[in-house]
């Protein structure tokens, strides 16, 4: 028999929003490819999802600002046949003013938020546009509205995001073509992420 349930590709995918993504998608119906860079944390989520019936999920353990793990990680998106969504969610937050801040965790808070949504992205929507059905969700933050000192990479690479999101719309949109793309924006709820930045 055929596969013809939906597959879903998330980034950020062993805790928080991504973890939330996981577990919707999977009750729907979706079969999952689930990418964060903590394998052991993949698999135990991978573990649980698969015992619901029929619902196939696979683990890339991946660090998206590495060259050789954003290339596999593309390659495998171009892969799926049955891609329905793609959801972005991969990220992180600095503290601390920028020129103060390690430079290395200011580029890659780009190399991820900007550089690896740019290559899932356009790796995902030919083959949606070909089928005239799938989903791009890029999570975003209420932070891309405002640009704070001490966050101000976070701020633009968010600001960024939505920028990117309207104008994969609008280019939908002027298309014709019926692929969704969605800038999700959470407001501040306390997560495992503001544990890391010690807030």
């Amino acid at each position: 028999m055929v596969n013809s349930r939906p597959q879903a590709f998330i980034t950020g995918a062993s805790s928080g929003i991504g973890e939330v993504f996981a577990r919707r998608l999977a009750r729907e119906g979706c079969d999952l490819v689930l990418v964060a860079r903590r394998r052991e944390r993949l698999e135990a989520l991978a573990a649980e999802l698969r015992a619901a019936p029929g619902v196939e999920v696979e683990v890339l353990p991946a660090d998206l600002t590495r060259e050789p793990d954003l290339r596999r990680a593309v390659e495998r998106v171009q892969e799926l046949g049955r891609l329905a969504y793609l959801i972005n969610n991969a990220g992180f937050g600095t503290l601390g003013r920028f020129h103060e801040a390690e430079a290395a965790g200011q580029v890659d808070m780009h190399r991820l938020h900007v550089v690896a949504a740019v290559a899932l992205a356009r790796a995902a929507l030919p083959g949606m546009v070909a089928r005239r059905a799938g989903a791009v969700v890029n999570v975003s933050s209420v932070a891309a509205f405002t640009m704070n000192p001490g966050n101000v990479s976070y701020c633009a690479t968010k600001l960024w995001m939505n920028a990117f999101s309207e104008g994969l719309y609008l280019e939908m949109k002027a298309a014709g073509v019926p692929v969704r793309i969605q800038a999700l924006c959470p407001g501040f709820t306390y997560s495992e992420f503001h544990d890391v930045l010690g807030m």
